[in-house]
């Protein structure tokens, strides 16, 4: 049976039920002060309507609400709509509180919780208790676990910085006001306080006003490790070091390091032509500083604190006779980093020249010397300060390098190919583009071999490969520390994955960085063993790559592509293929999952997620992405930022120890046929129907969310009207608006209803059961389901849809009730007695996000309406912020 993850199981607490009643509240006093008694009246009128609505089950018409807000004026709807966006958001904060609490007390229990394993001490406490696995095994998989965490700045992020930061305030002020429930005088200044806060935010702008550059992305990626990730990493590690000690009474090695973190913010120029490589130069400055100057803040503190005269002879060599060793001995450290701090700082903002040779470059400059001093106070009894904050900064620097989070490149495969097109042409006179693969890898083979450079003074004339070949020697240039992986977007043969070893030979980049294929679409993902298996099968490929490979596979466009069951199918095939390869060739591969943060983008809790990756395609490394909202739900408060981390390592450690099970062939045979009648379905709905796209294009807001400034990147890869041109992201993010959800379900009714005919029933019932990629697909589907509202579409219709468009949605809805109905029919009632309880939250949730959903459509339409230019302002900055208040409702966009 699937093991659901705490922290998405949302069922509402007392506590939880009074802190939005107590935000609620205080909002409420805030709208009166502001805006006066009538329009907070109208505020309380549509609130306590939607709630009669939501409670009452069997009542679905919205009529008094549609035709309250149908008659409000520019002006009041957009502040209705500001009003119930931040009443979500302060829904979400309450949560995250109470999720927080759940795990204190949940950690404070001796006994565990329903058998959930859901901490990282039950999880490797089952693996002790394991008869199969030793205890050396489970010693050597934790001090070698490889977990690359990378931030991406895909665009789904829509609230602003500035809230963000606001809303970090009312977080500390809510837990304040739980340690004080018992001091009436110091609550009252809590009040207050939130009061303020309150009033700051609603006479806040909510909405961003110009769209991020590659540089404040960059910048708001690195926010996040200084406010939460920076502290807390040497806490998750402590965790795990104690974990080894209570069970084997043996700590981890000091210098063990499970987690990595990796970034693509001012990397990611895959269809986004504002990443530069100017751009990447800064975006890598600007980490290094952020790094020098958090090290510097470190290092100040411990410098202050270590006042002791006792010490090595190794210190007492360098510092000579002085009453402060420590203090003399640790100067020089925190002056390097003051300078790499400020000689950055002055380059980017008042563009000085920067003299690399006096910057920290290697982490084994922070690492070297605080060795020395960790010995020193270990020879000199003072054990207690060597592993108190001093071993903190250490696992820091093992953790965030020089530059926090190293930076990988990705790029489109077409742009590479241009390149070496041009040169090629210019040098020998041929087309590269005509060449048969065959013949391609034997061009790229023998340049790669070959110990000349042919591009050593070319010159390129097209725009495109001039910016292309400038990433390349601008990568040549940088620590190798800073950077991580050459990600190839859209590989569709090996020549693809030459091509970079190629032109990282051409730029003389020492530290060559890992080059990684990403198989995105369907037929990237079936295609994928015979494009690996072209350059295993060669000796000098294996000896280039030291017989070690990252493989990425894409979990949105496979989606967008084929669709949820086909696309997952598809996604576990490839990587079984791949590890099978990987074992016949002896190489070592490592996966890396480009998940996003919705269903119908690969999300959903990590534990689930790497239970049910195909047996040994984890063996204690992995890579994957976590983008846009996701990154500020997970790490951006600190409890929940721990809980993640360790769900991460265990979640690891559980998937590389206790495998799940290789699939039966009848479960292949059943779910290879779903897969194909999936797809079919999908496919006849979004490419054999005019109407389909015309519903799409009419009755989401999708054109709206290009108008969102969420994300430097463009929401097309091309300049093209259609489906197939359109990003992953908006995609989903305009059916999870309507609150359709179509891309995680979509095609999948009638693979359902043939898994369930008799014949199969018993075998549908046994992957349910004991297959954990199986259960947790269904499970993900059951989330959906709870998530979304068909009949809120309907409203959508009613103001923006003519009779042929609303059959359209009337055909989605049917699907979807098949759906929900066969889920019911195949799910173990144990499961959907759980699942109910999760959806008691949704329906509070519900109560106002139904009101931003009747918003949206109303607005919309006015839009197309109005003449008036303050009209479309008010009407403008409405939809802009009814699309923000949903995705807050959702907890994801796209």
């Amino acid at each position: 049976m699937q093991k659901r993850d705490l922290y998405y199981e949302r069922i509402p607490t007392k506590l939880l039920r009074e802190d939005v009643r107590y935000l609620g509240n205080i909002l409420g006093k805030v709208i009166k002060e502001q805006e006066g008694e009538k329009f907070y009246n109208l505020v309380e009128k549509v609130r306590k309507l939607s709630k009669v609505n939501k409670l009452n089950y069997s009542n679905h018409s919205y009529g008094k609400i549609i035709r309250t807000i149908s008659r409000l004026n520019p002006n009041y709807t957009f502040k209705l709509t500001r009003a119930f966006s931040h009443f979500m958001n302060f829904i979400n904060l309450a949560e995250s509180i109470d999720a927080s609490r759940k795990l204190d007390e949940y950690e404070n229990s001796k006994k565990k919780i329903h058998n959930k394993n859901i901490f990282i001490e039950e999880i490797f406490e089952d693996l002790f208790n394991d008869k199969k696995i030793s205890e050396n095994r489970v010693y050597n998989l934790a001090k070698n676990l490889n977990i690359g965490i990378v931030l991406t700045a895909h665009p789904t992020e829509v609230k602003r910085r500035t809230l963000i930061q606001k809303y970090h305030k009312i977080t500390e002020l809510l837990e304040e006001r739980d340690l004080l429930k018992k001091y009436p005088s110091k609550l009252k200044i809590i009040d207050k306080k939130l009061y303020d806060e309150l009033t700051i935010i609603w006479n806040t702008d909510d909405l961003k006003r110009s769209k991020p550059s590659p540089f404040d992305e960059a910048r708001w990626g690195l926010a996040i490790i200084e406010d939460s990730l920076w502290e807390t990493i040497p806490k998750v590690y402590r965790r795990l070091n104690s974990i080894f000690v209570q069970n084997i009474n043996k700590g981890l090695p000091k210098n063990f390091n499970p987690i990595e973190f990796g970034s693509w913010m001012g990397g990611d120029r895959d269809g986004n032509p504002n990443v530069t490589a100017e751009v990447t130069k800064r975006v890598i400055l600007l980490s290094r500083w952020e790094a020098a100057k958090l090290y510097e803040k470190n290092l100040t503190k411990i410098i202050r604190s270590y006042s002791m005269e006792k010490c090595s002879k190794k210190i007492l060599r360098k510092v000579g006779q002085t009453h402060e060793p420590y203090r003399v001995f640790l100067r020089p450290l925190r002056d390097k980093m003051r300078l790499t701090h400020k000689s950055i700082e002055q380059h980017l903002i008042k563009n000085k020249p920067l003299d690399k040779k006096k910057l920290l470059a290697s982490r084994e400059e922070i690492l070297k010397p605080l060795r020395v001093v960790r010995e020193s106070l270990e020879q000199s009894q003072n054990e207690n300060l060597a592993s108190g904050e001093l071993l903190d900064l250490m696992r820091r620097a093992k953790c965030f390098g020089i530059n926090l989070a190293r930076l990988d490149i990705r790029q489109e495969s077409s742009r590479h190919a241009q390149l070496i097109t041009e040169l090629v042409n210019k040098k020998f006179k041929k087309n590269y583009l005509r060449f048969n693969e065959e013949e391609k890898i034997d061009f790229l083979k023998s340049s790669i071999k070959s110990k000349k450079n042919m591009i050593n003074k070319f010159k390129f004339r097209n725009k495109e490969n001039k910016e292309v070949w400038s990433t390349f020697k601008i990568l040549s240039q940088e620590p190798s520390e800073c950077l991580g992986a050459y990600v190839i977007s859209m590989t569709t043969s090996a020549s693809d994955i030459l091509s970079i070893s190629f032109l990282q030979k051409e730029a003389k980049i020492k530290d060559k960085l890992r080059v990684v294929p990403l198989f995105e679409t369907l037929d990237d993902l079936i295609n994928a063993k015979s494009i690996m298996k072209n350059l295993f099968s060669q000796s000098w490929y294996r000896k280039l790559i030291k017989y070690k490979q990252e493989v990425m596979i894409g979990y949105s466009d496979s989606s967008k592509d084929a669709g949820k069951i086909c696309a997952s199918w598809h996604q576990y095939k490839a990587q079984e293929e791949i590890v099978n390869l990987a074992k016949q060739y002896k190489i070592d591969v490592t996966f890396f999952h480009g998940r996003g943060g919705s269903a119908g983008r690969g999300g959903g809790p990590i534990q689930a997620t790497l239970r049910s990756q195909p047996p040994n395609s984890v063996n204690g490394k992995i890579r994957i992405t976590d983008q846009g909202e996701v990154i500020q739900q997970k790490y951006g408060y600190e409890p929940l930022a721990k809980y993640n981390l360790c769900s991460y390592i265990g979640a690891v450690a559980e998937a590389t120890l206790n495998p799940p099970p290789k699939p039966k062939n009848n479960w292949r045979s059943l779910i290879e046929k779903m897969s194909d009648i999936s797809k079919s379905s999908y496919r006849k709905n979004i490419n054999q129907s005019t109407e389909f796209i015309k519903y799409f294009k009419t009755v989401t807001p999708h054109r709206a969310l290009g108008k969102l400034s969420i994300g430097s990147r463009p929401s097309k890869r091309k300049n093209v009207d259609t489906i197939k041109s359109l990003r992953a992201i908006p995609w989903v993010f305009a059916w999870t608006q309507i609150r359709l959800m179509l891309p995680a379900w979509l095609g999948i009714a009638e693979a359902l209803r043939y898994s369930n005919i008799k014949k199969f029933r018993n075998t549908l019932y046994d992957m349910e059961k004991n297959w954990p990629f199986f259960n947790s697909m269904l499970d993900m589907l059951d989330m959906v389901i709870s998530k979304a509202d068909p009949d809120i579409s309907k409203i959508y219709e009613e103001y923006l849809a003519d009779d042929e468009l609303k059959r359209v949605g009337k055909k989605l809805r049917f699907q979807f009730d098949v759906i929900k109905k066969l889920n019911k029919k195949i799910t173990p009632k144990e499961i959907i007695k759980q699942r109910k309880q999760f959806r008691t939250s949704v329906i509070v949730r519900n109560i106002y996000s139904e009101v931003l959903n009747i918003i949206q459509p109303i607005v919309i339409s006015k839009l197309k309406k109005s003449k008036s230019i303050k009209d479309k302002k008010y009407l403008n900055d409405s939809l802009m912020t009814s699309i923000a208040g949903i995705s807050a409702a959702m907890k994801n966009t796209g």
